[in-house]
């Protein structure tokens, strides 16, 4: 983008991702040109990003639980987090997704005090993050009509910010649609690659739920749809033979859901290859220090504020949402990440809890 001024990716896709990677690195990538410049100026602007993570992790736990061990906790516990520390040494859309969708959710919870200003504030950023990674889709305006259960009880208030919201929603997306329209001649309303996510977990020969772009697909498909040399024509073909596979193996379908399930929750590596490998025990080290922590923490909670679920439907809708996504597309511990820093902010509670019990402390000091 910063050669040609033109979003394209791979091999003349031109809506394959979502702009705003691209659009973030394309200064970059001007300035210092290619090669380890690039790559030092990158990742110093994706630690920043990461400690402004850890900060919208505290806010939230801050809102939630009005405590500010618990709020320290969870950011500390966010800055040193194995899994967040090393994506956001790649150059990925982890990073960015992650904090844009960590401070959405922290201004959907800061929202109250200032009704007019946050909810702007809450579609914009969430618009952003679909900017970033389109898994978001549409869903700003439920998270908006989730958060409004807390603060009104007038369902005519609550469809208000639902449909004010889905506007401020279209409004952000329309540069992006209207750009499609004029290179694709139609609607596009998103990417052109959630096709072939789609036909990649669900096709003849993927019979473990896998992601490899080799090893489970079937190679003759994919090189007579790839022959159509068409983008959107492309799209189309994955779609319709990722639904044909679907319909006529319903069974299988459901199967491999309950694969996918397994493999976007995994406390071990989903790749075996190479299992004495140095590398191979220092990732399931990290995995073992970051999410075999995180989780049950996160999990014993959420059942302790089980009364509080008003609060915390954002975040029910969110890990529910992002799980279906992935066992019906596909499924890898990658994918899971944006998801784990609520399990660290409601792992933060459950710590401040057992702290405050062994000090005898009042936990809402």
């Amino acid at each position: 983008m910063a050669e040609t001024g033109n979003f394209v990716t791979f091999v003349d896709n031109r809506a394959w991702e979502m702009p705003l990677v691209a659009m973030a690195y394309a200064p970059f990538n001007k300035f210092f040109g290619g090669g380890p410049a690039f790559i030092r100026a990158a990742r110093v602007f994706q630690a920043f990003l990461h400690i402004l993570t850890a900060i919208g992790a505290a806010s939230i736990a801050f809102s939630l639980f009005k405590n500010k061990k618990t709020a320290l906790t969870a950011m500390f516990s966010m800055i040193i987090y194995p899994s967040l520390l090393a994506y956001q040494a790649m150059l990925l859309s982890e990073t960015i997704f992650t904090c844009l969708l960590l401070w959405g959710v922290a201004l959907l919870y800061l929202w109250g005090a200032d009704h007019r200003k946050m909810f702007v504030y809450v579609t914009v950023v969430l618009t952003l993050s679909v900017y970033a990674k389109a898994v978001m889709t549409a869903l700003a305006p439920i998270l908006t009509g989730a958060r409004s259960f807390v603060l009104t009880n007038d369902w005519k208030k609550r469809m208000k910010y639902v449909a004010i919201s889905c506007l401020i929603f279209i409004i952000c997306m329309s540069p992006w649609w209207i750009r499609n329209r004029l290179v694709f001649g139609e609607f596009v309303p998103f990417t052109t690659s959630a096709s072939w996510n789609l036909y990649l977990g669900n096709n003849p020969a993927n019979h473990t739920a896998g992601i490899g772009d080799i090893a489970d697909v079937d190679q003759e498909t994919m090189r007579r749809i790839r022959s159509l040399n068409d983008e959107i024509l492309i799209s189309e073909a994955y779609m319709d033979e990722a639904k044909t596979y679907i319909l006529e193996n319903k069974m299988v379908f459901l199967r491999n859901m309950w694969l996918k399930f397994k493999r976007f929750w995994n406390f071990t590596p989903n790749y075996k290859g190479e299992i004495y490998s140095t590398a191979f025990k220092l990732y399931s080290l990290s995995l073992l220090l970051s999410w075999g922590i995180a989780c049950p923490l996160g999990l014993a909670s959420f059942l302790l504020n089980a009364r509080k679920w008003r609060e915390l439907l954002p975040i029910y809708i969110l890990i529910v949402y992002y799980t279906f996504m992935h066992v019906v597309v596909i499924a890898s511990l990658r994918y899971r990440l944006p998801i784990e820093p609520f399990f660290i902010i409601m792992g933060a509670d459950c710590v401040s809890r057992i702290w405050g019990k062994f000090r005898g402390e009042n936990l809402s000091t």
